[in-house]
C-alpha cells in the first residue's frame, strides 16, 4: 500500500478531539469535483485527482456522495480551447454539475471545490477561469453560444467599500442571484504543482482554523501591506474608497485597508514606496530595510507583476492577495513566474488572481479580501465578496472552508508533536545515492506539518543527519543519502519539527545496501571483533529478502565456542527475547536483532553464524569475537 493510500485508509476518523473541522455545519453542502480521467501518478491505484477528493471530503467531513468525477478530455492540459473546447465543456463540466445540483434541494448547495487534475482555464472570447465561470453555472448562455461580457460580468456578491454602506453579509445563494435571478455558487480550487501540494493547503488551512491567534501565546504571524506612491496620512485617506478605477486611487484604498489587519491584533509591516517587498532598496514606513519579509501570515498590495522575490517566509495558515496581470498564472509550472503561483508553491496556504489581464478594476480587491477574511468569512466567500467580476479571469486557490478568524473561535495551542511519518525509499541514478521519501499521517490527530530531519548512520546512534529538500513545513518530504557502499547496513529516523516547534521522533528504520544486488540476506556485525573478558560489545544480526522477510524459507542465527562445548546452539530465541531490540525496514524487506551490551567473561573465540534461504537464493555470513 502507498503512503498516500495508508492515509486515506486512516483518515476515516477525523482530527482530533477538540478540534472541529466543520465548526458552521456548512461541509456537507459543497461538491468536490475531481478530474475521473486523470493520471495515477503515484501508482497506488487511484486517479491522483480523485484521490485529493477523497482526501479532503476525509479531512473535513464531506459525504463522499459529494464526490463529482468529470471525465475532462483535455489530458494533462490545463484549458478548453476554442469553440469545440466550450462544446466539450459543457458536455463533461456544466450538464454533469447542473445535474448533481439538481438533485439537492433548492438553494442546497453552497459549492463547488475543484480538485489538482480538473482544468481550470477556458481560452474562449478572451483567458476566462473555469471555476468563475461555473460560479454563474446557470447563466452560462448555450452549448451552441457562450454567453460572456467582454470585460466578465459584475458580480452580485461583491463589495468594494468594507464598512461603508450595507455589506453584502454571508453568501446566501437564494438571495445573491445573477441579474437574471440565477443561482450562483461559491467556487475554490485545490490544485498546484502536483498531489502533494494539494494536499497539502488542506492541511494547511486545518492547522490556521486550529492554532492561529492574535491572543498572547498562540500560534501567529506578521501582516503585511505594499503599495507604490508613497507614504499616507490617515488624512490622506479620508476620503476612502477611491474605487479601482484608477492606479492611484487603488493605491489608496490598499493602504487604507492596512489597518484592518493590526484591528485584528497582528503586527503590521508596510512598504509605501515603489519597490516592492523584497526588492533592492524597499524599505518599510518606519525606514527600515524591507528586503525580507519573515513570518508572514497576511499580505495585501501590488505590484508584482511576472515577479516574485523569493523572500517571503510563508507561514503555515497564511493568506495573500497581490494586484498584478497574471497574478497567479502558471500555478501548476515550475517555472511559474506568477507571484501568487509562487508563493502557493512555497508554503502560502491561500489567495485570489487571475490567470489573465483582468484590468485593474477586475482583479480581487487586495484589501477587501483581507478584510472579509479577518472578520470571520471563510476563504471562498472573502474571495468572491473581494472579486468585482465573474466569469472573467480569476481562480481562488486554497480550501474554501478555511476560516481561522471565525467569530467566537476557540484557538488551541499546538503542544503535541507530530506523530511518526511513513517512509519509502528508492535507488537514484547516482551510485551509493538513496532518496527518501515521508509522508506525515496525522489522521486522528490534531493537524500537523513539519519539517524533516532525517537521523542516519552504521548504528541506532546514528551521527549523521540530512533536512528535507524543502525547509519548510510540509506533509511530505524528500532528501537523498550519498556515499553509501554497496554492502552496508544503515540505520536511520525521520523526524517532524511542526511550526510550533516540537519534534516528533519517527520509528527506528533500517536498510541495507545488498539487497540491491542480491536476492537473500543474512549478516552478522559485532562493535567489536577483540574484547576484554567481561566487557560490553554490540551485536547485530540481519536478515533479508528482496521479496520481503516474510519470503524467507528459512533462516537461522547460531553460536559456536569450542572452549565452552557449544556447537551452532540457536540463538534465534535470545535475538527475540526482551535484551534484543528488532529494527525493522521500511518496505518490510529487511530485519534485525541487536544486543547492546552483549557480555562474555570467559575468554575464547565465539563465532556468530547466521543464514537465510528462499526460492530466489541463500546466503551466509558470520562474524567471530575473540575474548581475552
Amino acid at each position: 500500500m502507498s503512503m498516500i493510500a495508508l492515509m486515506l485508509t486512516l483518515l476515516l476518523a477525523l482530527p482530533g478531539q477538540g478540534f472541529d473541522p466543520d465548526p458552521e455545519n456548512t461541509a456537507r453542502r459543497w461538491l468536490v469535483v475531481y478530474n475521473s480521467n486523470w493520471s495515477d501518478d503515484n501508482g497506488n491505484g487511484m486517479g491522483d485527482s480523485e484521490e485529493l477528493a477523497r482526501f479532503y471530503a476525509a479531512k473535513r467531513g464531506i459525504p463522499l456522495r459529494n464526490l463529482i468525477g468529470v471525465a475532462c478530455s483535455t489530458g494533462s492540459s490545463y484549458y478548453y480551447y476554442s469553440q469545440t473546447g466550450w462544446e466539450a465543456f459543457w458536455d463533461e463540466m456544466v450538464e454533469p454539475l447542473r445535474t448533481a445540483i439538481s438533485s439537492a434541494p433548492e438553494d442546497y448547495v453552497l459549492g463547488m471545490v475543484f480538485c489538482y487534475g480538473v482544468p481550470y482555464k477556458l481560452s474562449v472570447q478572451g483567458s476566462r477561469g473555469l471555476d468563475t465561470t461555473l460560479m454563474w453555472l446557470w447563466d452560462l448562455g448555450t452549448r451552441a453560444t457562450p454567453k460572456f461580457m467582454s470585460y466578465g460580468d459584475k458580480d452580485v456578491y461583491k463589495d468594494a467599500a468594507p464598512g461603508f454602506g450595507t455589506d453584502p453579509g454571508r453568501f446566501d445563494p437564494a438571495t445573491h442571484r445573477t441579474v437574471n435571478d440565477n443561482r450562483t455558487y461559491l467556487v475554490a480550487r485545490l490544485d498546484g504543482l502536483d498531489l502533494q501540494h494539494s494536499m497539502e493547503l488542506v492541511e494547511q488551512a486545518l492547522y490556521g482554523d486550529a492554532y492561529i491567534s492574535s491572543q498572547p501565546g498562540y500560534y501567529t504571524g506578521t501582516a503585511y501591506c505594499d503599495t507604490r506612491y508613497g507614504l499616507y496620512s490617515w488624512a490622506d485617506l479620508i476620503d476612502y474608497p477611491y474605487s479601482h478605477n484608477q492606479y492611484g486611487d487603488a493605491d489608496k484604498d490598499m493602504a487604507y485597508g492596512r489597518q484592518w489587519m493590526e484591528q485584528a491584533g497582528f503586527t503590521l509591516q508596510w512598504e509605501p514606496y515603489g519597490t516592492e517587498i523584497g526588492e533592492s532598496g524597499a524599505q518599510w514606513e518606519s525606514g527600515q530595510n524591507a528586503e525580507t519579509a519573515p513570518d508572514a501570515l497576511w499580505y495585501e498590495g501590488w505590484y508584482n507583476y511576472v515577479t516574485y522575490h523569493d523572500v517571503w517566509e510563508w507561514k503555515v495558515g497564511s493568506a495573500a492577495c497581490d494586484l498584478n496581470s497574471n497574478s497567479i498564472a502558471s500555478f501548476r509550472s515550475t517555472s511559474c513566474n506568477s507571484f501568487l503561483g509562487n508563493a502557493l508553491q512555497r508554503g502560502l496556504t491561500c489567495g485570489p488572481g487571475c490567470i489573465g489581464e483582468p484590468y485593474l478594476n477586475g482583479h480581487p480587491f487586495p484589501e477587501v479580501f483581507i478584510y472579509y477574511l479577518l472578520n470571520g468569512y471563510p476563504f471562498a466567500e472573502a474571495a468572491r465578496v473581494s472579486d468585482p467580476k465573474a466569469k472573467w479571469t480569476q481562480v481562488y486557490i486554497g480550501d474554501p472552508l478555511y476560516q481561522p478568524t471565525l467569530d467566537g473561535k476557540v484557538p488551541l495551542l499546538d503542544d503535541q508533536p507530530p506523530p511518526p511519518c511513513e517512509v519509502s525509499v528508492e535507488l537514484t541514478a547516482t551510485q551509493g545515492e538513496r532518496r527518501f521519501s515521508t509522508a506525515l499521517d496525522t489522521g486522528g490527530f490534531l493537524p500537523d506539518l513539519g519539517t524533516l530531519t532525517l537521523n542516519y548512520g552504521a548504528t541506532p546512534d546514528y551521527g549523521s543527519t540530512v533536512t528535507g529538500e524543502h525547509a519548510r513545513a510540509r506533509l511530505f518530504h524528500t532528501t537523498l543519502i550519498s556515499g553509501l557502499s554497496a554492502d552496508e547496513l544503515m540505520h536511520y529516523r525521520a523526524d517532524y519539527t511542526d511550526p510550533a516547534g516540537l519534534t516528533g521522533p519517527g520509528e527506528d528504520l533500517i536498510l541495507h545496501t545488498a539487497l540491491e544486488t542480491q536476492p537473500v540476506l543474512a549478516r552478522a556485525y559485532a562493535s567489536d571483533t577483540t574484547v576484554p573478558a567481561g566487557t560490553p560489545f554490540a551485536l547485530e544480526i540481519v536478515l533479508g529478502a528482496q521479496d520481503g522477510f516474510a519470503s524467507l524459507d528459512t533462516y537461522s542465527a547460531t553460536i559456536t565456542a569450542a572452549h565452552m562445548g557449544w556447537q551452532q546452539l540457536n540463538i534465534l530465541p535470545y535475538l527475540a527475547g526482551a535484551s534484543a531490540t528488532r529494527y525493522d525496514s521500511a518496505d518490510d524487506s529487511v530485519v534485525a536483532a541487536r544486543i547492546g551490551d552483549l557480555v562474555f567473561t570467559n575468554s575464547g573465540s565465539y563465532t556468530f553464524e547466521v543464514s537465510a534461504s528462499n526460492a530466489t537464493g541463500n546466503d551466509y555470513h558470520s562474524v567471530t569475537i575473540d575474548v581475552n
